[in-house]
């Protein structure tokens, strides 16, 4: 077994908000109310503003009927169909689970594979730098509930949602004491992902050489894993060791996390923001050691995320038998539309999406790194929002009128589809935001 013992914690650059989770003007999710509208599915409505007469659905004025919803839970449970209860933010977290599987396909070992043994040096730098910001990330958490921090704590207070997800579907085990937890991970949603790619297995013991070691460093842990012997087959232990915390009886761990929604709900968001962190430092390593080359690299391999979430997209909504258009690709979106994303009231129909999105994950973990966060995360919209849609549908036209990493207040998305809009629907004004 390979021993990485680690050296005490050190600060991370940038600067992750205080709370460590909750982002200003966060909406409350609670139970919705059902109301039934004749000819179309039971829908949940929540409190948002509308104007007279008019339907707003999870901040959605809906012009046209015929909802898809029930359906579509066969297929995904997110987008504006996501539902806030347990189960839902339990899918919404292996949903968000296959993005970080995702991401360290393509922002991590896609990139060293096409730059070779420097641009692998590259990203497993950044993958360390990741892992040390998100052990700030549970120090705080710690701190702020004032637990000192051992194994046992360490993990029951995990940042992101794979430790969570473990216990709650029987995907690994956790067991151990203050000084040292062993958690044996079988067949995870992120496993699930990887096996479906050619070079999964490389992904995966990429990613946990960079990260692993990361979350120790910050946490002033040691880590005990073994990457030769990770096969995404069989179960696999990673074991976590504080020297100072006392010794005791080993016992099996478990967060009950989604016994508390909220707190659920936070873990969720928090683990997408992370998906937005992973993002950040795998381009900031790459672009500053390889500069021109780098950025091409990242430029491309944003855009190969589009296509493959594109086409998981359009495939299964081809198999659940819907049309191809703009409501069906946001009322099943394959991100968390309702929890995580924050809209203002908005029209939503076959041919059109205008609506503003106030609060984003990706871009409020960027903002925390600057002017340099801000135009990182801007190469990512820039080549993942017009290649995702048009990838889903060559028809669809995507434009902006203000966008979050161009320092406006607001992504403002005016997304259309010519072929099915009709006379009465809006258009897009042009860019409103600052930096015309």
């Amino acid at each position: 077994m390979l021993i990485l013992a680690m050296c005490p914690c050190q600060k991370v650059p940038g600067r992750p908000r205080d709370d460590g989770m909750r982002p200003p003007g966060r909406m409350e999710c609670g139970a919705p109310a059902l109301v039934a509208i004749p000819g179309q599915l039971e829908i949940a409505v929540l409190p948002v503003e509308g104007g007279p007469g008019e339907r707003a659905v999870a901040g959605v004025q809906y012009h046209a009927a015929g909802s898809r919803a029930a359906a579509a839970r066969e297929v995904t449970t997110v987008g504006f169909d996501e539902q806030v209860d347990r189960t839902g933010v339990v899918q919404s977290c292996e949903d968000l689970m296959r993005f970080q599987a995702m991401f360290a396909r393509h922002f991590a070992h896609s990139v060293a594979r096409q730059l070779g043994p420097e641009g692998e040096a590259a990203v497993l730098g950044g993958l360390h730098r990741y892992g040390r910001y998100r052990a700030e990330l549970i120090r705080r958490a710690l701190a702020r509930v004032a637990i000192p921090p051992t194994a046992r704590a360490v993990v029951t207070h995990w940042d992101m949602a794979d430790y969570h997800l473990a216990s709650e579907t029987d995907t690994g085990t956790i067991e151990g004491g203050d000084r040292a937890v062993t958690v044996t991970l079988r067949d995870p949603v992120e496993w699930q992902r990887w096996r479906t790619y050619e070079a999964g297995v490389d992904v995966a013991r990429l990613y946990y050489r960079g990260v692993l070691p990361g979350l120790a460093e910050g946490l002033g842990a040691t880590v005990a894993f073994d990457p030769a012997r990770l096969d995404l087959q069989r179960p696999w232990p990673v074991t976590w060791s504080l020297a100072s915390a006392p010794d005791g009886p080993a016992a099996p761990v478990h967060s009950h996390l989604f016994d508390r929604l909220d707190d659920a709900v936070e873990v969720a968001r928090r683990t997408s923001m992370n998906n937005g962190a992973l993002y950040y430092f795998c381009a900031d390593a790459v672009t500053k050691r390889l500069d021109m080359l780098g950025e091409g690299v990242i430029r491309q391999v944003v855009r190969d995320l589009a296509h493959e979430r594109a086409d998981h997209q359009k495939t299964a909504h081809l198999a659940a038998g819907w049309e191809l258009n703009v409501k069906t690709l946001m009322d099943h979106w394959d991100g968390q539309l309702i929890s995580i994303w924050q809209f203002a009231p908005g029209v939503l129909t076959e041919g059109t999406w205008h609506q503003d999105c106030t609060w984003c994950p990706y871009a409020a973990v960027w903002g925390e790194f600057g002017q340099r966060g801000l135009d990182l995360g801007y190469l990512y919209d820039y080549e993942l929002h017009p290649t995702y849609y048009r990838r889903y549908h060559p028809d669809m036209v995507v434009q902006f009128e203000g966008i979050k990493t161009r320092g406006d207040a607001t992504c403002k998305f005016r997304i259309s589809m010519p072929s099915r809009q009709r006379p009465d629907e809006p258009r897009f004004r042009g860019y409103t935001g600052h930096d015309v």
